[in-house]
């Protein structure tokens, strides 16, 4: 074993992403969306690329037969030449998915028996464990936790409102040791409410009446909407994620680009859908409306927040 602490942070994070792909691996036949990225977020190699442009039903049928399937691997490998992908690009699930038993794909060679036994013996030479060990060996004076850099960068251009993208971030970060998270959390600069829906774990969503929320001020202002949206980062519970809803005719009296979010509905009479939304997704309700013309008592699902 290496111990130059550049090495051991380069495999200490091999064995982070190693991680995350085994866990999504194994369910490979019902792999959903943010699973997907999050599994092409913690590739390495050209495979990267290759499948941010294929669609998740090939990769979950294809990889399926690659790690399950029966015949010769170089047979299974080839097939993905059908969908675009080359042996030596697909091969490096097979690295992760046992390190043990399968190198790291060299994009100059094929992945054929001869390259796995010459890398067989130089791991041989190199006295370590496994391939995992030995990419890490290979990799670490240029990688600079690489990873957790993109990680970042990701982050900090995240819009309040990508809410499937701060799901699968925030599962990624979970899957981190403390040390990875810490670091992550001290490099950021994004909004607050962002910060907290990816470190903490939601208890509901929450529904934000958009026309009663306005008129909390004299004189009305949307910008009552944000200062909601900021409280909600400085309670203890994490609301996630939030869904605001507007009377149709809001859009002629009012200017924003919050109307341009894809959490915002118009619907009139408002209260309708809001009360809609909150008891088919069991979501706390932001209003000071009583809600009393109304034949439903909404008293647990309101949620009170001052500006």
């Amino acid at each position: 074993m290496i111990y130059d602490p550049e090495f051991l942070d380069r495999y200490h994070e091999l064995q982070r992403k190693r991680s995350v792909i085994i866990s999504i691996l194994k369910n490979i036949n019902s792999i959903n969306l943010n699973n997907y990225k999050i599994l092409i977020k913690n590739l390495e190699g050209r495979l990267k690329d290759k499948l941010k442009k294929l669609d998740i039903s090939y990769f979950s049928l294809y990889t399926a037969n690659l790690l399950y399937g029966k015949g010769a691997l170089k047979a299974r490998l080839n097939l993905f030449e059908e969908i675009g992908i080359m042996p030596n690009e697909i091969a490096e699930i097979l690295f992760w998915a046992n390190p043990q038993k399968y190198p790291f794909p060299n994009f100059q060679k094929k992945y054929s028996k001869h390259f796995i036994e010459s890398e067989r013996n130089r791991l041989k030479k190199s006295n370590l464990d496994d391939f995992l060990q030995l990419y890490a060996l290979d990799t670490y004076k240029n990688a600079k936790n690489d990873f957790l850099i993109e990680i970042i960068t990701e982050i900090n251009s995240l819009k309040i409102y990508e809410f499937e993208k701060i799901t699968w971030l925030r599962e990624l970060i979970f899957e981190l040791n403390p040390i990875s998270r810490q670091k992550i959390k001290d490099s950021i600069n994004i909004n607050e409410y962002i910060e907290k829906a990816l470190f903490s774990k939601p208890v509901c969503e929450v529904i934000l009446d958009g026309n009663n929320i306005i008129y909390w001020t004299i004189p009305p202002s949307l910008n009552n909407i944000e200062k909601v949206i900021w409280q909600l980062s400085q309670i203890k519970k994490l609301y996630f994620p939030f869904y605001i809803v507007f009377d149709k005719n809001v859009r002629y009296m009012y200017k924003s680009h919050i109307f341009n979010f894809p959490n915002v509905y118009f619907h009139s009479p408002a209260d309708e859908l809001i009360i809609n939304l909150a008891i088919s997704k069991k979501a706390k309700i932001i209003s000071r409306d009583k809600f009393r013309d109304w034949d439903v008592n909404l008293k647990k699902y309101l949620l009170n927040i001052d500006i």
